[in-house]
């Protein structure tokens, strides 16, 4: 990658880290679904009105939308709601960079190395501790409705770079018109048909900048510049920067919120962390499964 691509990429990774304590900060006034759908209202309005369609296939548009808006954020905010703490969401949601090698393998036939492969094995090693340290807890259920947001941002990464011709801020605009209806429903079903009147009398000053750095700085800047990287070089390249996110996102929510961490938690994070770092490694090795490449990586 180019260098002023990579300070893009470290750029998006401080803004994602620190969005964690925005949303743990948020989700004590606002309920996670209702969160979910005001951040996209936020980040779609007035916009919409003023921002072309991108050119991208209407299949793609709501793809994205749907399974980044929808499912990965719904899952995240309400499994940070049941309790998992910024600093561990932050880490659990970065195995979406090995979802993402997966799914472009099958998809865009992207090399796959035994370094790779290793990578995983340690960083999933990680999880599954971490996982069971949460056994018996509320927050297991919260750890594994993480899992799955990250498997959905996987999904949402492939469905991107099938946008590559796309305009990206449009594109973050306009899939960002899919999340807010479907969320208002999730909202009233389980959070009550008063939420709305509820959350506004109490919601404070800092509910609200919770609510605009979600769904401007995280969403509309940092989605963006995500997207033109993912556009420019294969998902499997881009994605695995993302292991600097919860590095931000520990200090973050270590300062602005006094988190600290078992021994288990942080042998288990460091176990995620190498397994991040060995898949990110500049490698030598001879893929094990080297099917032809069928995109082109633009330089």
């Amino acid at each position: 990658m180019e260098t002023r691509h990579i300070f893009i990429a470290l750029f998006v990774a401080l803004i994602w880290g620190f969005n964690f304590v925005m949303v743990k900060s948020g989700l004590e006034e606002m309920p996670p679904f209702l969160y979910v759908c005001i951040r996209y209202v936020l980040a779609v309005f007035p916009l919409i009105f003023f921002i072309k369609r991108p050119n991208a296939p209407t299949w793609v548009i709501l793809g994205i939308g749907f399974s980044l808006g929808v499912v990965k954020f719904s899952l995240m905010f309400l499994g940070i709601y049941l309790g998992v703490s910024a600093g561990i969401a932050s880490l659990v949601m970065q195995t979406q960079a090995f979802f993402t090698l997966l799914l472009s393998f099958l998809f865009f036939k992207t090399h796959v190395t035994m370094q790779q492969i290793t990578g995983m094995f340690i960083a999933f090693l990680g999880i599954f501790f971490i996982g069971l340290e949460m056994h018996g807890s509320a927050s297991l259920s919260g750890f594994l409705l993480l899992i799955v947001a990250a498997f959905a941002w996987a999904i949402s990464n492939v469905l991107t770079k099938k946008a590559q011709n796309a305009d990206m801020f449009s594109l973050i605009v306009w899939t960002s018109l899919i999340p807010p209806l479907p969320m208002l429903g999730l909202s009233w079903t389980f959070e009550g048909t008063n939420v709305l009147a509820e959350t506004w009398a109490y919601l404070t000053w800092n509910g609200i900048f919770c609510a605009f750095y979600v769904a401007w700085v995280a969403t509309l800047v940092g989605a963006t510049l995500w997207a033109k990287l993912i556009c420019i070089y294969s998902p499997s390249q881009v994605a695995p920067f993302s292991l600097l996110v919860p590095v931000f996102a520990i200090a973050s929510a270590s300062i602005f919120l006094g988190e600290t961490m078992s021994i288990l938690a942080i042998f288990s994070s460091g176990l995620v962390f190498a397994g991040l770092v060995i898949n990110q490694w500049p490698r030598k090795i001879s893929p094990i499964i080297a099917p032809k490449m069928t995109e082109k990586i633009a330089a």
